[in-house]
């Protein structure tokens, strides 16, 4: 049997053996993983570079057939929104013409009604033919049953014309939709037929009449 010294000096040199067989295994064991943990900094940034690389490529590829699937796209747009534009152009000349003739329409009218104006003004009173007019005008009121809307305030006439003025009543609120309704129908009266021309001068509350047997 081994004795207590003996058995002691063997495991102290079973320790020594193990750790010197470890020290050395460390230091084996070291640069493999040194050597192993180096190249993946340098795998990865190469990998970075060629996926930059590749989305480049991509986009240089993509970009021209995007351009061009974007034009195709918008092009009905485009001719719709160029047609539209100049349908506005045109429609606004359009309109321009009618509101110049508009303005040469009411110049017209002004200087008309100012030459009637002068005219009845020159014309001597003619008494008999103002009361069958106003007979006439006063019939025509009560048989349209306007005689509630509109009254005859005043009435003259001369040799050839005649001037004469209707105010709306206070409490209609129709406005000139009286007016044209007066007009309408005024001018399907026998009696007014002998009037060639005709010129008027309206606002809400009232119109204003001077009308000439000669043209």
């Amino acid at each position: 049997m081994l004795n207590k010294s003996n058995l002691l000096g063997l495991c102290c040199f079973i320790l020594g053996v193990g750790l010197t067989s470890g020290y050395f295994l460390f230091l084996h064991s070291t640069p493999i993983q040194a050597q192993q943990s180096q190249p993946f900094p340098y795998k990865s940034i190469v990998i970075k570079q060629a996926n930059d690389e590749s989305l480049n490529s991509t986009d240089e590829h993509v970009n021209p057939a995007d351009g061009n699937f974007q034009a195709e796209s918008i092009a009905p747009y485009t001719h719709k929104i160029a047609t539209l534009t100049n349908e506005l152009e045109l429609k606004t000349k359009q309109l321009k013409r009618v509101e110049q003739a508009l303005k040469l329409a009411q110049l017209d009218q002004l200087d008309f009604a100012k030459q009637l104006e002068e005219k009845f003004i020159a014309e001597d009173e003619n008494s008999q033919w103002s009361y069958e007019v106003e007979t006439a005008l006063t019939d025509f009121l009560i048989t349209s049953d306007l005689s509630n809307t509109a009254q005859l305030t005043s009435l003259e006439c001369k040799q050839t014309l005649c001037k004469f003025s209707l105010v709306a009543d206070k409490t209609n609120q129709q406005g000139h939709v009286q007016w044209r309704e007066l007009n309408d129908k005024l001018a399907l009266m026998p009696w007014w037929q002998q009037f060639k021309l005709t010129s008027s001068n309206s606002t809400d509350e009232q119109i204003d009449f001077i009308v000439s047997t000669k043209e």
